[in-house]
């Protein structure tokens, strides 16, 4: 996998969550409310039909500029900061095989997490529930919520050009022998880490929708799904420091601003608002016009 640019695997991995929840909306049926377990209340805005070509524009966009953009010469940023070195002489694996191994298994626990949501909105309410409403909305919450993780991480990334701490490392001719590490796409981009970020933000996600929906059956399992997600995407994190891929500052970054995503992302445009709150509040039409139309929050 190309460890240069964003999470390896990532744009991949948006791509295919957005064929899944596409494909699930036609497979899925949707019967009487009655037969459903889980209900997506009328106190939270749905999903406006312009988020999603908003979500697959803008990561194709993040991705079209990554490719067309030219690193400079030089990191502008280079070196350890804060406890960066006390951690990393701590943590980061001796051998480049161990932190190889340590890379991959990253590597893999973030391609989980991504798919975790999916996982939950197709096996729990789309398959379990027969619930097509809430498959919809759960999935392209998560859509929303990756995509602005993507977006922001891959062009901080970009801008920043902060040298990665494995690239003292890097000798002359390397570049050319390994261009995923040792390349400029390899070598710099550190700030902040794409993978504590991501991993965070899916599992801010999780533990936001598990939170106003009894995905698994009730407060304990919820909550047991919540924590798992939490501790895989710390596991992520220190995984990156192992790997020497990022500094501790870059994790911690990543992750901080991953699961503000993911916690307040959902909440602001979906759960935290009643979207007939505005039409209660709302002058009546005037006789003759065109009756009101209700506009949804939920697109970013």
């Amino acid at each position: 996998m190309n460890r240069g640019g964003p999470p390896p695997g990532a744009g991949l991995a948006l791509a295919a969550c957005l064929a899944i929840s596409a494909a699930g909306s036609l497979a899925i049926p949707s019967p009487a409310a009655a037969q459903s377990r889980l209900r997506w209340s009328d106190d939270w805005a749905r999903v406006h039909p312009a988020s999603y070509v908003v979500t697959t524009s803008s990561v194709a966009l993040t991705l079209l500029v990554d490719r067309l953009y030219e690193p400079p010469p030089v990191a502008r940023l280079r070196g350890p900061a804060l406890f960066d070195a006390d951690l990393r002489a701590a943590l980061a694996a001796e051998t480049d095989g161990d932190r190889e191994a340590a890379a991959t298994l990253s590597d893999v626990l973030l391609v989980g997490l991504l798919l975790w949501p999916f996982v939950d909105s197709i096996g729990v309410t789309g398959l379990g529930d027969l619930n097509s409403d809430v498959f919809w909305q759960l999935s392209n919450v998560a859509l929303e919520v990756l995509a602005a993780d993507f977006v922001v991480g891959s062009l901080v990334k970009l801008f920043v050009d902060r040298q990665r701490p494995h690239g003292d490392r890097c000798a002359d001719g390397d570049a050319a022998r390994d261009p995923g590490r040792c390349g400029r796409r390899g070598v710099t981009r550190s700030f902040y880490s794409g993978h504590a970020s991501a991993a965070f933000a899916s599992a801010g996600h999780l533990c936001m929708s598990h939170a106003h929906l009894p995905l698994y059956g009730g407060p304990a399992g919820d909550a047991l799904g919540c924590g798992a997600a939490i501790l895989t995407a710390s596991i992520v994190g220190v995984l990156r420091v192992v790997a020497d891929r990022h500094y501790a500052t870059d994790v911690l970054v990543g992750a901080v601003l991953g699961l503000a995503t993911g916690l307040l992302l959902p909440y602001l445009l979906h759960y935290g608002w009643d979207p007939s709150d505005d039409l209660a509040g709302a002058p009546a039409p005037l006789a003759g016009s065109a009756p009101a139309r209700l506009s949804f929050g939920g697109s970013f």
